[in-house]
């Protein structure tokens, strides 16, 4: 998968300007990134997936997001949104890879923004949900909506259900990571199965390391890291090409100022640095779950906090490499005002937010982790 990543780099960066005009991915990327398995790299071989190890996850959304943000987006949302599936009955599985005509794609998200009501056979579920990446080239949608239970309390409930069955509201205009056409997602009193409920009793079945409910804000974040070190290091790379370019303030290269020296040190480091953080927590996080699961709770914080460093670390690699390039870089013609753009944006993701740390802190004190606080950062899985 990651040869093939690397192969369509090119093809990537050639479309990078008409991906973010279109507000989504082109259909022919689509169909290469389809045929490389990348948005599918998490789904469960018992269905036909790949099912690839976390780190995989991050270096093939970090050779993306290298070329395009968008692109490596719209890949660690799908891959994020795919490690739910195992949540389902397996009968439900083999039926969705049965009934879609192309390999399961899946967008959505774990946010409760619907209503789920209880009815004979299922659930009957409303609702409007934003920020749905990669929709328009999806063919399955993960909605996750609130049941109101008799005591008034409210229970989160997620299915999946066909794009076909919902519609498709063309709202995405932004700042940052424009090509991922994260356009809002409508579904109207659609009816839901309970097989494609996702059920604890469905997840507990499940032997693969990869979808061990301890691990899973790892499994589903690695690739949100590996967008952001691609993004880190697509900022370094374009400051650099930049080498040979003069400002408006002076006819000196800008390889030849020492400032500028400094600062492309600076931003290396700084990128590799948070690379290095992640490659390890993450591979400490998956050997452990590998061997006997000891410990395994305070290597999955480290490699939480190692995501969440990376996310901020990105925009501070971009804002160095930004200023460094002076006039040059608020030209469109250079990559850097888009790496800019695409970090800012990205690092507004759950993943990227400071109570992560906090989180982190209160573990490294020995101290209980906590719940997440929905109201901040969105999925309210609890840690481990």
């Amino acid at each position: 998968m990651l040869e093939a990543v690397k192969a369509l780099g090119s093809a990537v960066e050639a479309a990078a300007p008409q991906t973010e005009l279109d507000g989504r991915l082109p259909d022919e990327l689509v169909a290469a990134l389809t045929e490389a398995r990348v948005f599918q790299m998490f789904m469960p071989a018992s269905i036909g997936g790949p099912e690839v190890d976390p780190l995989t996850g991050v270096a093939v959304c970090e050779e993306l997001a290298r070329h395009d943000g968008s692109v490596g987006w719209c890949a660690q949302v799908s891959a994020a949104v795919t490690v739910f599936l195992p949540w389902l009955d397996p009968d439900a599985l083999d039926e969705m890879v049965a009934t879609t005509d192309a390999p399961l794609h899946v967008a959505g998200s774990a946010r409760p923004l619907g209503s789920a009501v209880a009815v004979d056979g299922g659930f009957r579920f409303s609702g409007r949900w934003n920020f749905a990446s990669g929709v328009r080239h999806a063919n399955w949608f993960l909605a996750t909506a609130f049941e109101q239970l008799p005591d008034g309390s409210n229970r989160p409930r997620s299915a999946l259900v066909p794009i076909g069955e919902g519609d498709i509201v063309a709202n995405w205009s932004v700042m940052g990571m424009r090509g991922t056409g994260s356009d809002d997602f409508v579904l109207e009193d659609v009816f839901v199965p309970t097989r494609r409920i996702a059920s604890r009793r469905w997840i507990a079945q499940r032997t693969e390391p990869l979808y061990d409910p301890r691990l899973m804000m790892v499994a589903t974040w690695a690739p949100t890291a590996g967008l952001a070190l691609g993004l880190a290091q697509g900022s370094v790379d374009a400051l650099l090409r930049l080498g040979p370019a003069t400002s408006a303030g002076s006819t000196m290269p800008l390889r030849e100022r020492p400032a500028v020296q400094e600062a492309a040190g600076q931003a290396q480091a700084i990128a590799s640095s948070a690379r290095a953080f992640v490659i390890e927590t993450i591979s400490s996080a998956w050997e452990t779950l590998l061997a006997d699961g000891t410990d395994l709770a305070l290597k999955v914080t480290r490699a939480q906090l190692a995501i969440t460093h990376a996310m901020n670390e990105a925009v501070r690699v971009a804002d160095i490499c930004f200023h460094a390039a002076g006039t040059n870089a608020i030209s469109s013609a250079n990559r850097l005002e888009r790496y800019l753009r695409d970090t800012h944006t990205a690092v507004q993701h759950a993943a990227g937010q400071p109570i992560h740390r906090q989180v982190a802190g209160r573990v490294l004190f020995g101290l209980p982790a906590g719940d997440l606080d929905a109201t901040r950062v969105g999925p309210t899985t609890q840690r481990s």
